[in-house]
Parts: structure tokens; C-alpha cells; sequence
């Protein structure tokens, strides 16, 4: 009799939780929201006082506890904030949750985390190497050398591999063997997969062979070059038998390839999470020009979205531009296009 009224008991209990806690547990766990004590707002408080002082906040108002930390919660835990809405009679809270829900679909996802690396992305091009062609030859070597790296001189390889002696200590010169192993490494299993695809894709007719192509598949660089040099004279450095026009359009090819790796998230080496969760490389600009549209398209033009216009721009600030409602991942890819048709 005891045992089953206290079985009783402990469901009864596990029925009154409040699945909120739960949701705050997360918060302040995984997603790493710190919230401060409101009497010392340098200090930090404990996991267990900072769930406490998030479930006050919670129950002071809904609405401003979903505006604040609805974009750190987890997608499934928009379910339970719908199942209390109808008690809930205050229409921002319906549509935050409305907005939450956008928010965290996966168009939406995949659109911020593709503007984020986007933006990554400029940044590593204006402050470090990332893109530089030594660094872009590391990570795809095979694809370089038929597209960059087969048509340049002998100068500009120097260049390119160039040693900066003023900093050179015999720890880079390590690093630098370990690079260009690994590279070739790569290159080799690159080769090793480009020669069996090309091999399962088709077998040769019987017309080529009997031509004496052999079913033999061209690789991005080739070019149609008419066989009208006697056979004792030696093979013609590769940079001769294309113009200047020719060889640019293969480099925009390599580049464009190289901004598509990163941005679809085929670089293996690098650490996207600390990119795709970071607020830190959202287009404010952008945010902002969204705020005004929405007021200015509003039927009502409320006074709480003219509010909240006013607080992005007051925030972020405002740059005039011609293109300020693009996406600015499309305008960088139709960029590379336009440059590929003018070549």
C-alpha cells in the first residue's frame, strides 16, 4: 500500500512539471544563454538560480521571453507555446510564435546559413590566406592543376610557392613538407577517383576504337588542339597553346568552384559550426532593410512596427545602395556568372 501511494505520488508530481523548465534547461545548457542576477549584472549566477530567474521572466511575460530567446530554442519546442496560445490572449504572442516558426524552418535555416558563410567568407578573404591559390591548391590540388596551375610559368609557380624568408624559422619549413605531402596524397586519391568514374560512365564504341580514341574523356583545361607537330618534336609547354582570355576563364571556373566548397559546406577542414551559429556574420544591413519593408507593406503601418523599424535602424544604421533588397549571395553568384560570359 505504501509503495503504490508513493508511485501515485511521484507520477502526480511528474504529471505537474511544467514542460517549461525543461525548455529553460536547454536554454541555459545547450544553447549557453547566460542570465544575470538582477541585483549584480557582472556576476554570474548558478545553472539552478539562472533557470529560476528565466522561469520569473517567463511568467512576467511570455511574449518578451519568446522575443528574446525564441531564435536560441529548438525547433520542436515551438509545440509546446502553441498548445498554450489559446490561453494566451495578448496577438503578439501568436504572432511571435507565427514568426518563431518561419524562423526556424528549413528554408529559412538554410538561407542564414548560407548568408553566414557568405559573409565568412569575405571575411577570410579580406583578413587572412584562406583563398590565396597556395591554400586553394591545398585543398583541391587535382582540380588546380587543370584548371590554374598547368598554364603558368615558371615565375609565376615561384610566386605563388614563395617562402617568406623574414619569418621562415625550421618549424614552417615542417609544416610546409607536412602541406604539400598531404597534398599530393590528395591529388592521388583525387586522380584514383576521377580514373574510375571515368571508367564506369561509358565504354568505348567500336567507331573510337577503331579511331584510335579509345573512348578517351576530356578533363577540365583541355582544348582542342589539331596533332600537326611532328612526332620528334618535344611536347609544348601547356601556357603556349592558350591566350590570356582563355586562361582567365579557367581561373574564374576554379575560384567559382572554390566559393561554391565553402558555402555549400564541402570543406572538410574547416569548422562551419563556429560560422553557421554565430550571429556575428548576419547581413544587419539586410535586417534592417527587412524591418522597414515590413512596415511600409503593412496595411495598418502599426505603430509597433514602425517601432520596430525605428530600433533596427537605429541599431544597425542604414547604407544606401541600389541593390540593398538582393540577397547577397545571389548578387555575388550572378557576379561570377556575368564575368564567365564576358570572357
Amino acid at each position: 500500500m505504501v509503495d503504490s501511494s508513493v508511485s501515485s505520488s511521484n507520477e502526480q508530481d511528474t504529471c505537474e512539471i511544467d514542460p517549461i523548465y525543461d525548455i529553460i534547461d536547454y536554454l541555459v545548457r545547450c544553447a549557453n544563454i547566460s542570465f544575470k542576477n538582477s541585483h549584480n549584472t557582472k556576476a554570474e549566477i548558478r545553472t539552478r538560480e539562472q533557470i529560476l530567474v528565466a522561469y520569473e521572466l517567463y511568467t512576467q511575460s511570455p511574449t518578451q521571453f519568446l522575443y528574446q530567446f525564441g531564435k536560441y530554442l529548438s525547433p520542436n519546442h515551438l509545440n509546446y507555446f502553441e498548445t498554450i496560445q489559446s490561453n494566451n490572449t495578448n496577438k503578439n504572442f501568436k504572432i511571435c510564435i507565427e514568426q518563431l516558426k518561419l524562423y526556424h524552418s528549413n528554408d529559412c535555416k538554410n538561407k542564414r546559413i548560407r548568408n553566414r558563410r557568405y559573409k565568412a567568407m569575405q571575411k577570410l578573404q579580406d583578413s587572412s590566406d584562406y583563398f590565396s591559390d597556395k591554400q586553394m591548391m591545398y585543398r583541391n590540388p587535382l582540380l588546380y592543376e587543370q584548371l590554374v596551375g598547368q598554364y603558368l610559368t615558371d615565375d609565376e609557380k615561384i610566386e605563388r610557392d614563395g617562402v617568406d624568408n623574414e619569418n621562415l624559422t625550421f618549424l614552417s619549413m615542417i609544416l610546409e613538407t607536412v602541406d604539400r605531402n598531404e597534398m599530393r596524397e590528395t591529388k592521388n586519391k583525387q586522380m584514383l577517383i576521377e580514373d574510375a568514374s571515368s571508367a564506369t560512365e561509358a565504354l568505348p564504341d567500336a567507331q573510337d576504337v577503331e579511331g584510335g580514341s579509345c573512348g578517351k574523356e576530356k578533363k577540365w583545361g583541355d582544348f582542342d588542339i589539331p596533332d600537326t607537330k611532328p612526332n620528334y618534336m618535344p611536347e609544348p609547354q601547356k601556357q603556349s597553346m592558350i591566350n590570356s582570355n582563355e586562361r582567365n576563364l579557367l581561373r574564374e571556373e576554379f575560384l567559382q568552384e572554390m566559393y561554391s566548397s565553402f558555402i555549400e559546406g564541402r570543406d572538410l577542414d574547416f569548422d562551419y559550426n563556429s560560422v553557421d551559429n554565430n550571429e556575428e556574420y548576419d547581413d544587419l544591413q539586410q535586417i534592417s532593410q527587412d524591418a522597414e519593408d515590413k512596415y511600409f507593406d503593412s496595411e495598418d503601418n502599426d505603430a509597433e512596427t514602425l517601432e520596430e523599424h525605428m530600433q533596427h535602424v537605429q541599431e544597425y544604421g542604414r547604407k544606401n545602395s541600389s541593390d540593398s533588397n538582393s540577397d547577397p549571395l545571389d548578387v555575388f553568384m550572378q557576379h561570377i556568372s556575368n564575368k564567365l560570359q564576358k570572357i
